[in-house]
């Protein structure tokens, strides 16, 4: 599409958020475009984690099948605390509770697919970086401005870029208050990757997972296709320096980094029992500090909305990052839908009055997809927070290693299952688009 053309909804961003919301449109015949603000596509980090909550609307847009074919089920994973063998969870339950398993997939490849559903070159303008939007309750569009001095207007702007969105910073800006995003440096770096298929390892290792705590940090390797596996290392940061703290992504990551942190380690797949191993098979790596969440905001504000990690960044513990993302462009597509269904064509002496009143309706739409998603949202951002101090171990009054024991080595599937309930028995769909299965699974 281009950008001189008639634009119901300008996404600023083109990543998984961005993409789905495009991919949705698409199928309902909603006018899109994307501006993406590299010049190429190029998605970052290794893996990503897929669970119920995003596969069934993923199903019903036509992905699922080829992340069946391209991904792996998690199956069973190893809780290890150093060398010390705690127990085999097994994860087959989770499909007879909610209906689908968790999957893990390379993200280029998953990324990749997602352009093609939003129909690529045809709907993504790269090179497209936003430096301002105008959003004049007087004028029939938002104006979003770019920095090479072009601009584009749409009904819609949705902002999808990320846990530094340009498109938030601007919010707060035109609000007058810091035009910062509220984020915060929770002191912890994680170090992934994703490796080549592990030569050692057999068909009974595919599907199983690791979760290794080690006295001054965690590791969690995830079964990807072919016995690929991807990483991620969490420890604490060096925060020496402000610029140290401020980086998101670290530059120049290789193998070698990951090794100077984990390459002594223990770990059951490697075929010496250290992680060297199975770092030194990586096809990429990526270190980067994590942020989260200090002071949620709202998810819209006039005819500008958010989504992902521009509206809700979170730790990645859970790895809910990309499922949240695509929960909120599926529940954001149904409220788009439900208003461009209601606006009709309007005669040309009255065109200023029925704009003011649809757009005055646009607002209050998205009003509600922001306090809507925004409760959910707020849970997952507090649930990550505290997971994670399950997780490594943190939890206040010293308790912290008792609890992450209880947990780890004795609390039984069901129990398991139970509390998540409420994350992947939430499985949002497309409302105007065909249904999938979903009905007499165990937590409804």
């Amino acid at each position: 599409m281009e950008a001189s053309q008639e634009i119901q909804v300008l996404i600023i961003g083109g990543g998984i958020g961005g993409l789905m919301l495009a991919a949705i449109c698409r199928k309902l015949n909603i006018s899109c475009l994307v501006l993406e603000r590299s010049k190429k596509v190029t998605p970052a980090g290794a893996g990503i984690s897929l669970a119920p909550n995003a596969l069934r609307v993923l199903e019903q847009i036509g992905l699922y099948d080829d992340i069946v074919r391209h991904g792996q089920r998690l199956d069973k994973i190893l809780i290890h605390r150093n060398q010390t063998k705690w127990r085999t969870l097994d994860f087959t339950c989770v499909n007879s509770w909610f209906g689908y398993p968790v999957y893990s997939i390379e993200r280029h490849y998953f990324h990749h697919r997602l352009y093609e559903a939003a129909d690529g070159d045809n709907t993504v303008l790269l090179d497209s970086a936003v430096v301002n939007l105008v959003d004049d309750p007087a004028d029939q569009h938002v104006k979003v401005e770019l920095a090479n001095g072009s601009h584009v207007k749409a009904q819609v702007v949705v902002g999808a870029d990320g846990i530094r969105s340009v498109t938030r910073r601007v919010l707060a800006r035109q609000a007058g208050i810091d035009g910062k995003n509220t984020i915060r440096f929770t002191g912890r770096v994680h170090m992934s990757g994703y490796t080549a298929p592990i030569p050692n390892l057999g068909p009974k290792d595919l599907g199983v997972g690791n979760w290794l705590f080690y006295d001054d940090s965690i590791l969690t390797t995830w079964p990807c296709i072919d016995n690929r596996q991807w990483f991620i290392g969490v420890k604490a940061a060096d925060t020496q320096g402000q610029e140290k703290i401020d980086r998101s992504v670290w530059a120049h990551t290789t193998p070698d980094t990951v090794n100077e942190a984990y390459g002594t380690r223990f770990h059951p797949f490697a075929e010496s029992g250290q992680f060297k191993d199975i770092v030194d098979r990586s096809e990429r790596v990526i270190a980067s500090n994590v942020f989260e969440e200090a002071d949620f905001p709202t998810m819209s504000k006039g005819r500008v909305a958010l989504l992902g990690d521009a509206a809700h960044s979170m730790t990645s513990f859970f790895g809910q990052g990309a499922c949240q993302a695509i929960e909120d462009a599926t529940e954001l597509a149904n409220s788009l839908q439900s208003y461009f269904s209601t606006v009709g064509t309007k005669e040309q002496d009255d065109g200023l009055t029925s704009s003011r009143a649809d757009s005055s309706n646009l607002v209050q739409v998205l009003s509600d997809y922001s306090a809507r998603r925004g409760e959910r949202a707020k849970a997952l951002v507090s649930f990550s927070r505290n997971y994670a101090k399950v997780h490594t171990g943190t939890l206040g009054y010293g308790i912290g290693p008792l609890v992450r024991k209880l947990i780890y080595a004795y609390l039984p599937e069901w129990g398991w299952m139970w509390g998540l309930r409420w994350l992947y028995g939430y499985q949002p769909i497309v409302d105007n688009l065909s249904s999938v299965p979903g009905e007499n699974l165990v937590y409804a």
